[in-house]
């Protein structure tokens, strides 16, 4: 076989070769979720949250972590879509409200954590903590804080409270 003939085989094998990692990379990132861009914790279809935080548009697990990103980093963070928890739709932060400290919390943490003498630790700061669940509609958040408990809150006066 000529040397010609090896550099053509080569570069054949070397493009299958690229196309199929490239193809296999692209499987692997759709299937992992997203992740928030503060915790780093999955980002869940019904607390979706994007906020505009340093500069640019950032994906956040939760509007409580949104705005807590703003009091951890002392910079204005401004939320500009929320998810409807029952939907799953779209909101503007203007038009949504919000149940405050809920039973419910899509970012909890299903395990204990463990102090240095095997016994479980306090949690002293979550930063999805009280969580903050939003709606498209009053009636639906009043319903939801019956059932499990929380404050109404239209989104805008939650927001304010976080900014003090």
């Amino acid at each position: 076989m000529g040397r010609a003939r090896q550099f053509a085989v080569f570069a054949i094998v070397a493009v299958v070769a690229l196309t199929v990692g490239y193809a296999g990379w692209r499987v692997y990132r759709q299937a992992q979720p997203e992740q928030c861009y503060a915790c780093q914790r999955p980002v869940h279809a019904h607390s979706r949250t994007v906020a505009f935080a340093k500069g640019s548009s950032r994906l956040f697990c939760c509007p409580a972590c949104a705005l807590s990103e703003q009091e951890q980093e002392g910079k204005p963070v401004r939320v500009t879509e929320v998810t409807a928890f029952l939907t799953g739709a779209k909101l503007s932060p203007n038009s949504a409200y919000v149940v405050k400290g809920s039973d419910v919390n899509m970012c909890a943490h299903s395990h204990e954590l463990i102090d240095a003498d095997k016994r479980p630790a306090d949690i002293q700061y979550d930063r999805c903590v009280p969580s903050l669940i939003a709606f498209a509609q009053e009636r639906e958040a009043i319903q939801f804080s019956r059932e499990h408990g929380g404050t109404v809150l239209a989104f805008q006066k939650a927001a304010a409270a976080f900014a003090k």
